[in-house]
């Protein structure tokens, strides 16, 4: 047993890269992408996170490589799968509060596209793409990952999406009376498990939830 979690071998992945105005608020985009690195637990190499990281250093250089952040990296182990685990990467970006003369808020969404599809790549075979039920079950499952204190069940569902040119969907999620959320799954072209959740602030207008 004890061997077999020397070799540190996964073969699930969890990327969660969250911004907030500030290390210590509520995110308000997080971007989720789930990979399936066959190549590394075939092979019974060490998960190593660098490889990943460097996929995110675009991001992190955005505005001049001063954006505070905070990275965690975790595995689980189970000793029925020969030792075998799920690793999560979590980042926490600092993007700072919109600019006081109504400026938008730094967008981070272009570069988090790319930074997901360096990761693809190199790195996970093609997922299936999501037909309507499976859509609208994995956004709820998205900003119940994102929000870990939200109870999904709240959710009621305001909007859908789907788009049709590149098999994305986006989805209009509300806690009623509270908070909307706005999910776009696909958000790498070609890449139906890359997401991005968008908590709508109070007095934010979404006209469509595909704008």
């Amino acid at each position: 047993m004890i061997s077999a979690l020397r070799r540190g071998r996964v073969d699930g992945l969890r990327i969660v890269v969250a911004c907030a105005r500030s290390l210590d608020d509520v995110p308000h985009d997080v971007y989720l992408l789930d990979l399936v690195p066959i190549t590394e637990a075939v092979a019974g190499s060490r998960f190593d996170e660098v490889p990943y990281l460097e996929c995110l250093e675009p991001v992190f250089d955005s505005s001049g490589g001063r954006l505070p952040w905070i990275v965690e990296v975790s595995r689980t182990h189970r000793a029925d799968r020969d030792g075998l685990g799920e690793a999560r990467l979590s980042v926490l970006l600092a993007v700072g509060a919109p600019p006081p003369a109504g400026g938008p808020a730094t967008d981070l969404t272009p570069l988090m596209a790319e930074a997901f599809s360096r990761m693809v790549g190199r790195f996970a075979p093609d997922a299936p793409v999501p037909d309507r039920a499976d859509a609208l079950s994995a956004a709820r499952s998205a900003v119940a990952h994102a929000y870990v204190d939200l109870d999904p069940r709240t959710l009621s569902l305001t909007d859908e999406e789907h788009h049709a040119a590149d098999d994305g969907w986006t989805v209009g999620l509300a806690v009623p009376g509270s908070t909307r959320f706005r999910v776009q799954l696909g958000l790498a072209p070609g890449l139906p498990a890359s997401t991005h959740v968008h908590r709508v602030p109070q007095g934010e207008v979404v006209d469509s939830v595909g704008a």
